[in-house]
């Protein structure tokens, strides 16, 4: 996936207030009333945003001469009373992309846009701590070696986001060795339950090998825009979502049948266990209900054993092969799973 790589310039009066952003070359400043091209200052593009949706950045951006703060003035001219609404989205937007140019990261302003943003605010849980989501969630890269691409993101609590960004993938893995052996403690400030949800969330946009991806339980179900890599846990997302709307058991008769013959009494003595598992719950019908217990499902032994049996007999090609298969028809009114990025219409990831 291409991401754009900004070059951030400064000259004559600009060079002291923006050094901090690093160094590059400012590019002219498109016509009047028009957006910024894509070889502006990406500072200056930022800023003519915020005048685009009536809104004043920061106050350190606002010295003379500083990118945002030219960038900003020239919107004002030209927008003049024809901004646009800034909803939650749009300031979660702006935000993300002035902390990314600050810190000097990547972000492609042009496959994440506030109407994405506003597609992963169907979440109503953080899936890490499963606590209500509130208008100060904050939106982080899951993957972080990806970043800010489309597809690697996902609104966290405030408390989890922060520390998010200092989790890699090694580092989360460390943690739940360390929490699985001893269940009872805080591992780094987080209790066991928290470090599962976290590795089975980075799993999800990290490229792994198959077997690794493979013994992975999925304790945090893919959320909203999500870009799934693996596809044996695609194809682990998409049997979980079978049992999430009414009439489960048609769909299931049907993807035994549509299975090959070695793999049948394996699909079928795993999703027996998982269905068991979730129904032992007893959750109700609330999306947040649901989503925990087939989650909770997924922390069974016997389901992941059964799980492992079931994938020993499924490399990476059959998997995508059998995800797109199932894929073909969404469910009706739940998921839509195309090309690894899964979609909620009635959402019950957190």
């Amino acid at each position: 996936m291409n991401q754009a790589t900004f070059n951030f310039a400064s000259k004559g009066k600009r060079a002291d207030i923006a050094a901090a952003h690093a160094a590059g070359t400012v590019a002219k400043v498109p016509a009047r009333g028009r957006a910024p091209a894509n070889d502006v200052d990406p500072g200056d593009a930022i800023g003519f945003e915020y005048a685009r949706y009536g809104m004043v950045p920061p106050a350190p951006c606002l010295w003379p001469g500083h990118p945002i703060r030219e960038g900003w003035e020239r919107g004002r001219r030209a927008m003049a009373r024809r901004t646009r609404p800034a909803t939650l989205a749009v300031t979660r937007w702006l935000a993300l992309r002035l902390a990314a140019w600050q810190r000097g990261e990547a972000f492609d302003d042009h496959q994440i846009t506030p109407q994405v943003l506003r597609s992963l605010e169907v979440a109503t849980h953080c899936p890490v701590t499963g606590h209500a989501l509130q208008n100060d969630a904050c939106v982080v890269p899951i993957d972080l070696q990806r970043g800010w691409a489309a597809g690697n993101l996902v609104l966290l609590s405030p408390a989890i986001a922060e520390r998010w960004t200092t989790i890699d993938w090694a580092m989360a893995q460390a943690a739940l060795e360390r929490a699985e052996a001893v269940p009872e403690t805080l591992v780094d400030g987080l209790p066991l339950r928290h470090w599962r949800r976290i590795v089975a969330l980075k799993s999800l946009a990290t490229a792994l090998p198959h077997e690794v991806a493979a013994r992975i339980p999925l304790h945090v179900l893919p959320p909203n825009r999500i870009r799934l890599v693996n596809p044996i846990q695609e194809l682990q997302a998409v049997l979980t979502l079978q049992l999430a709307v009414p009439g489960w058991g048609q769909r299931a008769r049907g993807i035994a049948d549509s299975l090959p013959a070695a793999l049948r009494n394996e699909f079928n003595l795993f999703f027996n266990s998982l269905l068991a598992q979730a129904l032992r719950q007893g959750h109700g019908s609330a999306r947040a209900e649901m989503r925990d217990a087939l989650a909770t499902a997924w922390g069974d032994a016997v389901v992941m054993r059964r799980w492992l049996r079931f994938t020993a007999r499924v490399d990476a090609e059959l998997a995508g092969t059998l995800v797109e298969r199932l894929t073909r028809e969404p469910m009706p009114g739940l998921y839509v799973v195309r090309h690894g990025e899964v979609e909620a219409k009635q959402t019950l990831a957190a």
